[in-house]
């Protein structure tokens, strides 16, 4: 999958792209409603026999007119972490937007215009609440209004199968009260959090440093967990601690490279709230 950093300076020079089906989104969490609308994209894309593009952006709104580091806004995933989940969803290309103040003033039709047809979009497709321009002052149903029929837009409800709403901030809310089954039923695939590990002496225990402050942890507790460094894969028990997270696994120990590198990123895909038989986590080594 081809990723493009896009502000208004490249998307003036770039050389304008081959036709292409667009889908738009934040697509934090790359959620089974955001799976619905990223589908429907690829069978249109398929239809017209084009590239499939999607176009997200590189922090929230909140981000942006919220500059407290105490704001209550947590991420379901970074940046890297989204791109992979794109491009398991076979996604062609990612227009990574950087949203500033500059653009989130922009006008409807301007935003059309210019990242749209600029972009020589022949479709559009967005979920049923996609908002856009200055304020989200328009909807993905005024889009029509907008685009000079230069590309046909198709609209996707985000229901799950009970024809309720499948959102980022539910999934959130589940994961930060600790219902990781539920959310990962939502998601469609297990909730992973970002980081490195920092080995603890000779213990089959390290330390879990996130690659972002900003996404959002389940509560205090113990969760059993696979891990991912590049190509191994590990069982594990995460450990949220009021000292920090902490990965125990046996296997921590068996990585002989890991053991020599002493510093590996990671995922640790949360499976559920850790039910067998507590295993011993001594507090000396949380306050480490």
């Amino acid at each position: 999958m081809e990723v493009v950093r896009l502000n208004k300076q490249r998307l003036a020079t770039m050389p304008k792209p081959a036709r292409q089906v667009i889908a738009l989104g934040f697509f934090d969490g790359v959620h089974k409603g955001h799976q619905r609308v990223i589908a429907r994209a690829r069978q249109l894309a398929d239809e017209r026999h084009v590239p499939l593009a999607v176009m997200t952006f590189n922090r929230h709104v909140s981000r942006v007119f919220n500059t407290s580091r105490t704001t209550d806004f947590r991420y379901l995933n970074t940046i890297s972490q989204k791109l992979a989940l794109l491009a398991q969803n076979h996604v062609d290309t990612t227009y990574v937007i950087d949203f500033d103040r500059d653009f989130a003033g922009i006008a409807p039709e301007k935003f059309v215009n210019a990242y749209l047809i600029g972009l020589n979009a022949c479709g559009v497709v967005g979920g049923f609440d996609y908002t856009f321009g200055r304020g989200g002052q328009a909807g993905i149903g005024d889009m029509p209004g907008f685009n000079h029929q230069a590309f046909d837009v198709a609209i996707v409800a985000e229901l799950d199968q009970a024809r309720q709403k499948i959102g980022s901030t539910q999934i959130r809310s589940l994961i930060k009260h600790g219902q990781i089954n539920r959310a990962n039923a939502l998601l469609g695939h297990r909730y992973a959090l970002a980081g490195q590990l920092v080995r603890l002496d000779d213990r089959p225990v390290a330390r879990l440093n996130m690659a972002s402050r900003l996404q959002q942890l389940p509560p205090r507790g113990a969760y059993d967990c696979q891990l991912k460094l590049g190509n191994l894969n590990l069982t594990g028990v995460l450990h949220v601690t009021d000292h920090g997270l902490f990965v125990e696994s046996v296997g921590l120990l068996k990585d002989q490279l890991f053991m020599a590198n002493g510093y590996r990123k990671l995922e640790v895909a949360i499976v559920q709230q850790h039910v067998t038989k507590q295993v011993a986590f001594p507090e000396q080594i949380a306050a480490i």
